[in-house]
């Protein structure tokens, strides 16, 4: 496609439907930890996933607890973990990737609750 080429409208009911808005930045150590802390004492943990190889699926029994994942960040065993979690009527999940010697944060807010417009 020609990027000089106008693209039609969406319709109406299309237009509507937006994306949750991705947040993403870079963590050192004790960003991660205060990350934990605040998911530990502020929110209610669905579940954390982590990410041991580069490719390939992560079982669905492969959740871990809030303390193993710290082993597991603290030792640098794992590429990444995915961190899903409820916080003020809304659920979240932050991706955390093994950047060098940082942890970068993908965070969704996700809405799970039927409507997709967002005001």
């Amino acid at each position: 496609m020609n990027l000089e080429t106008p693209r039609p409208p969406l319709p109406p009911e299309e237009a509507r439907l937006k994306l949750p808005d991705l947040n993403t930045t870079l963590l050192d150590d004790e960003q991660v930890e205060q990350l934990l802390r605040d998911i530990e004492l502020c929110a209610q943990i669905a579940e954390i996933i982590p990410k041991f190889a580069a490719r390939g699926h992560v079982p669905d029994s492969a959740s871990v607890t809030l303390a193993e994942a710290r082993k597991l960040i603290a030792t640098r065993a794992v590429r990444g973990l995915q961190l899903r979690y409820r916080f003020e009527d809304a659920d979240w999940w932050d991706t955390l990737m093994l950047v060098g010697d940082q942890f970068r944060i993908v965070r969704i807010r996700h809405d799970f609750g039927g409507t997709t417009e967002l005001s």
